[in-house]
């Protein structure tokens, strides 16, 4: 029973990454119901992801990263803007680095490469993705402190899956590709989070005394792709009050988890 018990973080871990995949394919396969070119749709599902992930950022990492040093010296505490800014710095590189294409405003940045636009919207949305995973395995390489913040994280991020699966998806079929490929890339765009949280789980683990910094270093990286790319992306022209309103949504969204399930 003591091993059982002392295996359920890691299992629930790797049932937590899997509810994340499946949350995105469920999303892309929207595009079975859906018109091709509701840009609507993709602007509220880019602003409520957004949301989720501002609100995440705070609740769930950067408050649990605060309650790790709680009784040391203040001086301790500069380590969470330390770990928040190294993760903002480490996506602005693969933000400079990486060549891909914004979904509404199709606004290109990153190196110059030979690819499709399919391929750098892709690549857009691996950024995208990249560190929502770090950000659960990090939660939940620090779980054997406390696993309910890790659990809400899970939650919220896989709540915001499917909205993003659906932003993914539909673009794709507005290019061109069958509603079958377009669905296919959307869920492939999931799949990058379950590497990325393995090896933000092995990272914080087999590191002593990293997961302050660890977990600062997630919130970073993902506010840094909500207000670089998400949230921009989600007030294209004529559609301000709906990414707002649905960013606004998704922060209640996962304010009101970690209210109920905290």
């Amino acid at each position: 029973m003591l091993s059982l018990l002392e295996e359920m973080p890691v299992l629930i871990f790797i049932g937590a990454i899997i509810f994340n995949w499946l949350s995105t394919f469920l999303g892309a396969s929207l595009v079975y119901v859906t018109n091709k070119e509701n840009k609507h749709l993709v602007s509220i599902a880019l602003g409520s992801s957004a949301g989720i992930m501002i609100a995440a950022s705070f609740f769930s990492l950067i408050l649990p990263a605060m309650d790790l040093l709680e009784g040391l010296s203040k001086w301790y505490l500069l380590i969470i803007p330390a770990g928040f800014f190294c993760g903002v710095l480490f996506l602005t590189l693969c933000d400079k680095l990486l060549p891909h294409e914004h979904m509404m405003s199709h606004e290109r940045e990153g190196v110059k490469a030979k690819l499709s636009q399919n391929q750098l919207l892709m690549l857009a949305m691996t950024l995208h993705n990249i560190p929502e995973g770090l950000a659960v395995g990090v939660a939940f390489a620090c779980a054997q402190h406390d696993i309910v913040p890790a659990l809400i994280l899970s939650i919220g991020i896989g709540i915001q899956n499917f909205p993003e699966g659906t932003a993914i998806s539909l673009p794709m079929h507005q290019y061109g590709k069958s509603k079958f490929v377009a669905m296919m890339y959307g869920q492939f765009s999931g799949i990058i989070e379950i590497p990325s949280a393995i090896l933000g789980y092995i990272f914080a683990t087999t590191i002593n005394n990293i997961l302050p910094f660890a977990l600062s270093f997630a919130a970073g990286a993902m506010l840094f792709v909500c207000v670089e790319d998400m949230i921009p992306e989600a007030s294209c022209k004529n559609q301000i009050d709906i990414g707002a309103i649905s960013c606004m949504c998704g922060f209640l969204v996962m304010m009101v988890l970690d209210i109920m399930l905290s």
